[in-house]
């Protein structure tokens, strides 16, 4: 762990180095108890922020087929620069934790009405569950609304549950989706690439949390591409794509992997590597030098996606 040390921002260092219990110890024997403990800490980490001055709405939608209806919470900005676009946000939370009820989706409704999904999650639901979810919210969007542009975007696991229903929505033939942003997102089963074996801090996202993750989450008889976008042969196709990840990531390797694959089937991709940053480094540290020009190319990447 000392080179991982070595390399990390020291704008990360007391987040990363601070002592247990760590929720992702918690979630490999307690997923309840994760789910309590991450609800907790976003609590404590937004407390003090403004509140939210938009229009919040939380509603269901009808699934694909006999699938249970989807809910979902619409965010508005007072402003909305492209009211007739719509961003589908799927949380992170490694496919067994968060919600819709997400300060990160918040963010983005300024640009366009965000529509963030309570898509379903393991261990009462596994993969291709979530993907169901997002391709009903696809396609009633489409219906009902008729945006001019549908994002599909999402942080970990909901860049996961994105890349996922992009592959799901092109297969069926679905609506037409712009773009996908993809935030270090959780692509790979089976995380067998350098940044994979990377010896990780417990308070960090780390091989042997994603591992048990991916086994509640992926099919039983193997981790198909709706699971694992990663599994998934054929690319082609697909929305444009904007892939961010910071260096010091379980998922690196595989991010970098899928953005050649996808470059090589035709389809545009940005990547960007952020050095010294570990997963999830805009979110729990904003305010550090790295996370700012983060945020800016995300927002940037968004703005020329729905112009």
């Amino acid at each position: 762990m000392s080179k991982y040390l070595d390399r990390l921002d020291p704008a990360f260092h007391d987040a990363i180095m601070a002592e247990g219990p760590y929720i992702y110890d918690i979630l490999r024997t307690d997923v309840p108890g994760a789910r309590a403990a991450l609800a907790t800490l976003f609590a404590q980490m937004t407390a003090d922020l403004p509140k939210y001055e938009g229009h919040k709405d939380a509603y269901p939608m009808p699934g694909l087929g006999d699938d249970p209806d989807v809910a979902v919470i619409e965010y508005r900005g007072r402003d909305v620069l492209y009211p007739d676009c719509a961003i589908i946000w799927l949380h992170g939370g490694g496919y067994l934790m968060g919600s819709a009820d997400d300060f990160s989706a918040q963010g983005y409704s300024s640009l366009a009405p965000v529509i963030s999904v309570d898509y379903r999650m393991a261990p009462e639901d596994r993969a291709p569950a979530a993907a169901r979810d997002v391709c009903a919210v696809i396609e009633r969007l489409a219906e009902n609304r008729n945006p001019r542009k549908i994002i599909l975007a999402g942080p970990s696991a909901g860049g996961g549950v994105a890349a996922s229903a992009a592959l799901m929505n092109r297969d069926r033939g679905g609506p037409e989706i712009a773009f996908q942003l993809l935030l270090y997102p959780m692509l790979d089963d089976q995380h067998d690439t350098q940044s994979g074996h990377m010896d990780l801090p417990p308070s960090t996202w780390n091989r042997e949390t994603s591992l048990h993750a991916w086994s509640l989450y992926a099919e039983e008889e193997g981790a198909s591409a709706y699971a694992a976008a990663a599994r998934a042969a054929d690319l082609s196709g697909l929305p444009p794509a904007y892939i961010m990840c910071g260096d010091l990531d379980l998922f690196l390797d595989e991010n970098i992997a899928y953005a050649n694959r996808l470059r090589s089937s035709g389809v545009p991709v940005e990547l960007a590597i952020y050095p010294g940053a570990p997963h999830g480094f805009n979110g729990f540290a904003p305010q550090a030098a790295v996370s700012k020009r983060a945020n800016a190319s995300i927002r940037m990447a968004l703005e020329h996606a729905l112009s």
